[in-house]
């Protein structure tokens, strides 16, 4: 009988620096008018980084916000901003980063203090929820709205680029850049946008490394551990902060990799989720990490709508190929072009079901998986879209799987004890022994790092 290894596990000092970031931000978006700041606010996809040629400000991501509350705001802020939503006439089945938001800005109150009124709401309509829930952002706090139309993407199932769909976006930056320079009475300065979106590539560049990295195994680190990174590089990226951030992130992964430091002293099994998270019950992470279990990554929402793997001509992509730091963007429309496809691609993601399988096949050859897990979010139709019949295709490849339904950001619509029945089940499939599988432990299992 093999013996089990034990691995060293050391905390991730990174991963303490990833939530000072974002808890920095927090306290910017807070102070930044009163420190003459332009404060702009508007969904993930929006092109904030493209603002950064009129000068320094700070940018206000509806998402992360709706994170905070679920994590940070959840008994006294949460429930409430949800049923203000409600009030105000809304649907309960809404996008839930949406309702959490705009609930928080309708009760005028934020995990950090009282909600601030933004200078102008900058949007993308990725999906008809983001379209619309800025402009209800808009409308309250009677600001204007600039929205970004992402277009129709590619048709034929792969990542290749629709040179239409790319000057369709081309042309929109260029028209908010005139419009910015209007709205602020201030020069456009080309050089610092270049900057902005040259420390974007490097981000993703870095991001790729690490999850190439994150294919060995032991896992130098967890999907849980990858979160808060996540947002930094969706949200931040356009930052040097950010970029020292990623670095350090890359070098002490590989530091890891050398000395087989892993989160877990003892793991057998790995796993991937796609999906994010229920935010308020992450303890279902701990739950797997007790039997064994690694969630090595997967997401879409991690992995890949950040573009960290470049795409190739015909349309495919591979894990183990990274974005090369050869493609640094150095002038104005070299950047500009660059920003266009990362939209595109990124959005494939949510927008094509065969997309979406040939990532999910390719991400758990190359992370050596042991099975696959996927939310069904009742708060994200577009990113539910598909993971029925994605989940279909691998079962016939024969990989274990397992779907459970939730609300990223509504507690209302979370079931452990529902869960965690679907958990034993998958479990047993991935190769944990039925008299290992511990019992439900309700969500005691707490929030340790």
């Amino acid at each position: 009988m093999a013996t089990q290894t034990t691995y060293k596990v050391e905390p991730l000092e990174t991963y303490r620096w990833a939530k000072e970031v974002r808890l920095k931000h927090f306290k910017e978006v807070m102070d930044a008018q009163a420190e003459g700041h332009m404060l702009v606010t508007g969904n993930m996809n929006a092109p904030k980084d493209l603002i950064a040629g009129i000068g320094h400000y700070v940018f206000m991501g509806g998402e992360p916000w709706a994170v905070a509350m679920a994590r940070e705001g959840a008994k006294d802020l949460f429930l409430p901003a949800l049923e203000a939503m409600e009030k105000q006439g809304f649907a309960r089945d809404m996008c839930a980063f949406c309702r959490t938001f705009s609930g928080s800005m309708f009760l005028g109150q934020t995990p950090f203090g009282p909600f601030p009124k933004p200078s102008f709401v900058l949007g993308m309509n990725q999906c008809d929820s983001k379209g619309k829930w800025f402009q209800i952002v808009a409308d309250h706090m009677q600001v204007p709205y600039y929205c970004i139309d992402f277009g129709l993407p590619n048709t034929d199932g792969t990542l290749k680029p629709n040179e239409a769909s790319i000057k369709f976006l081309l042309t929109q930056y260029h028209e908010f850049i005139e419009w910015l320079k209007k709205f602020t009475g201030k020069p456009y300065d080309e050089s610092r946008m270049v900057h902005a979106l040259a420390n974007m590539y490097k981000v993703r560049c870095l991001w790729g490394e690490v999850l190439q990295m994150q294919t060995v195994s032991p896992s130098p680190l967890e999907y849980k551990l990858l979160l808060p990174f996540f947002l930094c590089l969706e949200y931040f990226s356009y930052k040097d902060e950010v970029v020292k951030l990623m670095t350090a992130l890359r070098d002490e992964t590989k530091y890891r990799v050398a000395n087989y430091i892993t989160p877990l002293p003892n793991e057998k099994y790995r796993v991937l989720h796609d999906g994010l998270p229920p935010w308020y019950a992450l303890y279902l992470f701990h739950f797997l990490r007790e039997h064994g279990v690694s969630v090595v990554g997967g997401s879409n929402h991690t992995m890949f709508v950040a573009c960290a793997q470049k795409p190739r001509p015909d349309g495919s992509f591979n894990l183990m190929d990274p974005m090369d730091w050869d493609g640094i963007p150095k002038t104005f429309d070299e950047a500009l072009k660059w920003r266009a496809k990362v939209e595109y691609i990124s959005n494939m993601f949510g927008l094509d079901t065969r997309v979406r399988l040939l990532f999910a096949r390719e991400a758990y050859r190359a992370w050596n998986g042991n099975g696959m897990i996927w939310i069904m979010d009742r708060g994200c139709e577009l990113f539910s879209m598909g993971i029925v019949e994605v989940k279909a295709a691998l079962q016939k490849d024969g990989v274990p799987c397992m779907m459970y339904e939730s609300n990223r950001c509504d507690v209302r619509e979370w079931s452990w004890s529902q869960v965690a029945d679907h958990m034993d089940a998958f479990l047993e499939a991935v190769g944990v022994p039925k008299s290992e599988i511990k019992k439900n432990p309700g969500s005691n299992l707490g929030e340790k790092e």
